[in-house]
């Protein structure tokens, strides 16, 4: 078994409910990975306001890479 670590993000809370992208992301991670003997052991999520800002400026982000 592969043990991996999941990060997702989505916009702010005003344009994208952060729950239900969490919940998409991770479903959409745990079926590419599961068939191939990852199980996701942790998870990671920031709630930005722009996909352009850096994953070291973002702190879920940073917690993983860290």
């Amino acid at each position: 078994m592969i043990e991996l670590a999941f990060w997702g993000r989505c916009s702010t809370e005003d344009r994208q409910d952060p729950e239900a992208s969490r919940a998409w992301q991770i479903s959409r991670a745990k079926a590419l990975v599961e068939p191939r003997g990852g199980r996701i052991v942790a998870e990671f999520f920031d709630v930005d306001k722009s996909r352009s800002i850096p994953p070291l400026r973002r702190p879920q982000a940073a917690l993983l890479l860290g």
